[in-house]
């Protein structure tokens, strides 16, 4: 059972990362790329030539689910499929130069904005928060090694 200060502390959470919801909409408008294509980009970024299986592993999803993500990405001709060098079933998976500029400029614009806001804190508020989300990211790691090898929280710090 949480406590008080825990449901508070995941309000506030959750509050926080509302911040970045117009960003998100912004990017889908302008670029009409969702979260979970965002985030296959990244995936891409983090590991270019990543096979639909992988992918599907890093997003905690089935790889009929990617296959839908990556045939979308290719449509928009922003990520290739190339054959596996070694197995014709695989196919590798690389962003494009226009998948890259995506993510270049999602990146930009919420860096822009965050940058804004934490600009509104003082010196010692700011201080405070980079610790405590030290401190959260460093937690996620102890929760994570704990429930290994379940990948109930497998990227809950990536």
């Amino acid at each position: 059972m949480a406590t008080q200060d825990t449901q508070r502390a995941l309000a506030a959470y959750w509050n926080a990362l509302a911040i970045v919801d117009p960003l998100r909409f912004d990017i889908w408008g302008k670029s009409r790329i969702t979260l979970p294509l965002l985030r296959v980009l990244v995936q891409l970024r983090e590991s270019p030539g990543s096979s639909t299986g992988e992918i599907a592993s890093y997003l905690s999803v089935t790889p009929s689910a990617v296959t839908g993500l990556i045939d979308r990405l290719v449509d928009l001709s922003l990520v290739r499929r190339d054959p596996h060098p070694h197995d014709r079933r695989v196919s590798c998976n690389f962003l494009e130069d226009a998948g890259e500029r995506v993510l270049g400029d999602a990146a930009d614009l919420g860096n822009a904005f965050v940058g804004e806001v934490l600009d509104e804190l003082s010196g010692a508020e700011l201080s405070a928060l980079t610790g405590s989300l030290e401190g959260l990211r460093a937690a996620a790691g102890r929760v994570r090694l704990r429930h290994e090898p379940s990948s109930r929280y497998a990227d809950a710090t990536r």
